[in-house]
C-alpha cells in the first residue's frame, strides 16, 4: 500500500511542477501581449496626435511640402499600426494557447490530487482497521490473562 502511495505522490509532484511551468509560461504570454498592446496603443496615439496637428495646420494654411511630409509620416504610422496589430493578434493567440495549456495542466493536477486524497483515505482506513484489530487482540489477550489467574 505504501508503494502505491509514494508513486502517486511522485506523479502529483511532477504534475504540480508541470502546472507551475504552464502558469509561468502563461504569465509570460500575458506580459508579451500587454507589451505588444501598449506598443499598438502608443502608435495609435501618435497617429491621432499627428492627424490632429495636421488638421490644425490645415485650418491656418500649410505649405504643400509640409503637408506631403505629414501625410508620409501618417502613412508610415498606419503601416506600423497594421504590423503591430498583427503582432498583438499573434500575442493574443499565443496567450490563449498558453491559457488552455494551463487549464489542462490544472485539471490533470486536480485529478491526481483527488486520486492521492482517495489513496490516503484508504490507507488511513486500513491503518485504523489494523489498529482496531490489534487493540481487539490485546483486549482478548488481556481478558484471557485475567481469566487464567
Amino acid at each position: 500500500m505504501t508503494g502505491k502511495k509514494g508513486r502517486l505522490e511522485k506523479i502529483l509532484f511532477v504534475k504540480k511542477a508541470e502546472k507551475d511551468l504552464a502558469s509561468s509560461e502563461y504569465q509570460e504570454a500575458i506580459s508579451q501581449f500587454e507589451t505588444e498592446g501598449q506598443e499598438l496603443y502608443s502608435l495609435l496615439k501618435k497617429k491621432e496626435q499627428l492627424e490632429g496637428t495636421l488638421q490644425d495646420r490645415l485650418k491656418n494654411g500649410i505649405p504643400i511640402d509640409i503637408l506631403k511630409q505629414q501625410q508620409y509620416f501618417i502613412g508610415n504610422i498606419e503601416k506600423n499600426v497594421k504590423n503591430q496589430q498583427g503582432k498583438v493578434s499573434h500575442a493574443r493567440a499565443f496567450m490563449n494557447l498558453k491559457e488552455e495549456k494551463l487549464k489542462e495542466q490544472a485539471i490533470e493536477c486536480k485529478k491526481y490530487e483527488v486520486l492521492d486524497d482517495k489513496q490516503k483515505l484508504i490507507w488511513q482506513q486500513n491503518e485504523s482497521r489494523t489498529e482496531a484489530s490489534f487493540i481487539d487482540e490485546l483486549s482478548i489477550l488481556h481478558y484471557t490473562h485475567h481469566m487464567n489467574r
